[in-house]
């Protein structure tokens, strides 16, 4: 557990007995199964999670209840660094997008480690830009590329965060609801461009998950703009 600990960006940087501190006052681990939430939007900032392997969505929700994934955090991520501040809100949800561990500080916790050691409000703050830039990449995304690019760029993200199988292949745990929110387009644009996908043998579709079977022609998709025609 400590050595997955050193890989999370938020403690990068920390002295030997930092890392023995925070472990010493991380909640116990939690084993979670994809779709479980962390904490939903809105909801008073009481803990941080550190994500040791699996993955986890950051969720927006609008006043009509529509959904959209900004980003898809993997494993050495943390997210609810908002609970490092005095008080406030998360302003996203957090879902698990793959089966993930995690630890977790409470708000008085994370607080007293970052007092203890400055380094941590230093990387929180690197990690609140880093954020901001996907953001950036996600809004250039919508405004220049069509659907077929930006659900060709999600699927690439979420395989290459998983290793491959003995076949080649790559197995990702997600639905066709999340995949939809990612790329920001209807299901039944997402469905339609994956039924295509998967006649050209680029993919196959599971119950709950998309076997990636060509991860290089998959990225030639996502690196360029095959179908403009794609309504978003």
């Amino acid at each position: 557990m400590l050595q997955k600990l050193y890989e999370v960006d938020l403690f990068r940087g920390l002295p030997a007995e930092g890392f023995h501190d925070a472990l010493s006052a991380a909640l116990p681990p939690q084993r979670l199964p994809a779709g479980h939430m962390l904490f939903r939007q809105g909801e008073p900032a009481e803990a941080c999670y550190a994500l040791l392997s699996g993955s986890a969505h950051l969720i927006q929700q609008d006043l009509n209840g529509h959904e959209v994934v900004l980003a898809t955090m993997p494993a050495g991520r943390v997210v609810g660094v908002t609970a490092l501040l005095e008080e406030g809100a998360y302003s996203t949800g957090a879902q698990i997008a793959q089966p993930a561990t995690a630890l977790a500080w409470t708000r008085s916790e994370i607080q007293r480690l970052a007092k203890k050691y400055p380094i941590i409000l230093h990387n929180a703050l690197r990690v609140a830009m880093a954020r901001y830039v996907e953001l950036q990449q996600s809004y250039q995304d919508l405004a220049f590329h069509s659907v077929s690019h930006r659900l060709a760029r999600a699927l690439v993200k979420l395989a290459r965060a998983q290793p491959a199988r003995p076949d080649g292949g790559i197995l990702i745990t997600v639905t066709r609801e999340h995949l939809a929110a990612m790329a920001v387009t209807t299901i039944f644009t997402a469905s339609r461009l994956l039924s295509e996908w998967e006649r050209q043998g680029i993919i196959a579709s599971q119950r709950g998950a998309i076997a990636v079977r060509d991860l290089d022609a998959l990225s030639a998709l996502a690196a360029g703009d095959a179908d403009p025609a794609a309504s978003t």
